[in-house]
């Protein structure tokens, strides 16, 4: 990563360049807020509550590892133009003070740490040190919070409040869309709830990277992962070697991967084992196929559900 005069200099003259150009990659309506998410899940909370009123886009890529981002200055210039920048925490999103500290005076837009108020898993200091710019970076909790659907509800309450702070006169259309989406949120917990609650297994082990935490203990599940919160790290030696053995001496009939990390360590395991293989979606980890699917936060959670019963064999 660059180091940070370097970076500066780069947005400085970036910000110099645009000034010639016009906003491409924002819908321009004046009458709709300008919204940019960090990742899927804000994005997609956002369509539902800021429905016809709001032009969304979303910030990374599909199928990119937010963890260890590394925000080109284009990409922070596109955001200081939209009303609202959306994202998780800095915990999640350790870059996104670079898109605060570009607005900062210069425009009128709203950054939103959307996690604000959510309950949070604290991480281990050896589990999870990434490298920022110049700096380490070392995360204090998990970032993966919208998958305690309690969390996800407050993020929803967040998202509705900033749009309101932004566009009062169609405050009651917001909250009347927040209201209805909480509501489906909290009949996915219930259903979440009920049906892993009589299963054989309660052990999630995930071949992939530290995410699905906070969902294995709202539903009072273990979890073991062979990676740590970034998709970029290498697997634990002694996790893999502890998931082998795991998978083993269970006779555990699945083990669980996902899209973003190639599943190589996977099938590698399933090879030693027989175990078969299952897909988690984290939420954030989707591809430009899905996208075009045009699949949802909520159609991704009832896809694991389907896959948590069977790997876990639920009646």
């Amino acid at each position: 990563m660059l180091p940070n005069k370097c970076f500066a200099i780069l947005l400085f003259a970036a910000l110099i360049l645009s000034a010639c150009e016009p906003a491409k990659e924002i819908p321009a309506d004046e009458n709709k807020l300008k919204v940019v998410a960090s990742i899927f899940p804000l994005y997609d909370f956002a369509r539902v509550i800021g429905g016809d009123k709001i032009s969304a886009s979303l910030l990374l890529p599909p199928g990119t590892d937010v963890h260890g981002y590394e925000l080109k200055p284009e990409e922070i210039i596109r955001v200081t133009r939209a009303d609202v920048f959306l994202f998780i925490n800095f915990e999640m999103e350790h870059w996104a003070y670079k898109i605060i500290t570009a607005a900062a005076e210069k425009t009128n837009m709203l950054a939103v740490e959307t996690g604000k108020g959510t309950f949070l898993l604290p991480l281990s200091l050896a589990q999870d040190t990434e490298q920022d710019g110049d700096h380490e970076h070392i995360s204090r909790f998990d970032p993966h919070i919208w998958l305690d659907f309690a969390n996800a509800q407050k993020i929803v309450d967040n998202i509705a409040q900033a749009f309101i702070n932004k566009d009062s006169k169609n405050s009651d259309y917001y909250k009347a869309n927040a209201r209805e989406y909480k509501q489906q949120l909290a009949a996915l917990d219930k259903k979440y709830r009920r049906e892993l609650t009589r299963c054989k297994s309660d052990m999630i082990l995930h071949a992939g990277h530290w995410a699905f935490a906070y969902l294995a203990k709202r539903y009072n599940l273990k979890y073991k992962a062979a990676y740590s919160t970034s998709a970029e790290a290498e697997p634990l030696p002694r996790n893999i070697f502890e998931m082998t053995e795991q998978v083993r001496q269970m006779k555990t009939p699945y083990i669980f991967y996902e899209g973003l990390i190639a599943p190589r360590l996977a099938q590698t395991i399933a090879r030693e084992t027989g175990a078969g293989l299952l897909k988690l979606n984290n939420g954030h980890d989707i591809g430009k196929e899905d996208m075009k699917k045009g699949v949802t936060f909520i159609s991704l959670m009832e896809d694991n559900l389907s896959n948590l019963k069977t790997g876990l064999s639920c009646p």
